[in-house]
């Protein structure tokens, strides 16, 4: 009878685990971490580092790993963010609220400025108000800085590109190295655009390579 008991056990435990699945890891949160703000870290599923995550609901419903030295401060962050942050990115008001894909080093800094986007982010990227805000594309180093400069772009920014206001705002063409940087210059474009082209301040309003129809 006894090993009739202990069958039924392990029966009904093994039936458990399949139903609920096995203890989730509690994650891990660093010195310095969640302490300012209200509802800071509520819900927070993802690791987070060093002095990070400061602000009302900063990481509230967090699930992606945030690095060190001050990431994902401001009041919503990194609200409902899924990417990973690496140091020193995500600032601001919303900086990072919704992304879903890795950030890179000094990065998104910002109200809005990677709010809802969906693309790799390199590293000194996105620096602007709404500057990444709904981006599809990859964004590589040191490009998309400016307000709006890459705003709801879809298509793959090449390092030190798309600098200016509102440079690749609505772009859907890939663009190169070192290329559409100026206030409007590509904005709108949905042409290819190789390296080091399309680069300068806006004619009569108009950026060089300015789609007008698509970006008024």
């Amino acid at each position: 009878m006894r090993t009739s008991h202990r069958v039924w056990l392990f029966a009904l435990l093994g039936l458990s685990l399949l139903l609920v699945g096995p203890p989730r890891a509690r994650a891990g949160v660093g010195p310095g971490s969640c302490v300012t703000g209200v509802d800071v870290c509520k819900n927070n599923t993802g690791d987070i580092g060093k002095k990070s995550c400061n602000g009302d609901e900063a990481c509230k419903d967090n699930s992606g790993r945030i690095g060190n030295k001050g990431a994902c401060t401001g009041a919503g962050a990194c609200e409902d963010n899924s990417g990973r942050v690496l140091n020193t990115s995500c600032l601001g008001l919303l900086a990072c609220e919704d992304n879903t894909a890795t950030v890179g080093t000094h990065s998104c800094f910002g109200e809005v400025a990677c709010g809802g986007n969906t693309g790799k982010i390199g590293n000194n990227a996105c620096i602007g108000h709404e500057a990444c805000g709904g981006n599809g594309g990859v964004v590589g180093t040191s490009s998309c800085k400016g307000e709006g400069t890459c705003l709801n772009n879809t298509a793959t920014v090449g390092t030190h590109s798309c600098n200016g206001e509102r440079a690749c705002e609505f772009n859907s063409g890939k663009i190169g190295n070192n290329s559409c940087n100026g206030d409007l210059a590509c904005c709108g474009n949905t042409d290819h655009i190789g390296p080091g082209q399309c680069n300068g301040p806006p004619v009569g309003g108009v950026g060089v390579c300015e789609d007008v129809g698509k970006c008024i």
